[in-house]
C-alpha cells in the first residue's frame, strides 16, 4: 500500500504502536492490519507551512 500522504509508521517488530493500522470508509472500519516492513524517504517533497519557516529562521 502506497499512503497519498505521509505518515509516521515503523515497523511492527520495530515499535508496535506505530506499527498497527485501520482503513476507514464512510466512517467504518473496512481493514486492519500490522506493517512489515517500511521504505523510508528522504522526506524531502512534503509541504512546509509558513509558521514552519518562521520558525526554522530563528535560530
Amino acid at each position: 500500500m502506497i499512503p497519498s500522504k505521509p505518515l509516521c509508521v515503523e515497523s511492527f517488530q520495530e515499535y508496535p504502536p506505530l506499527g498497527r493500522f485501520a482503513v476507514r470508509d464512510m466512517r467504518q472500519t473496512v481493514a486492519v492490519g500490522v506493517i512489515k516492513s517500511v521504505e523510508k524517504t528522504d522526506g524531502k517533497g512534503g509541504k512546509t507551512t509558513k509558521s514552519a519557516v518562521k520558525a526554522g529562521g530563528k535560530k
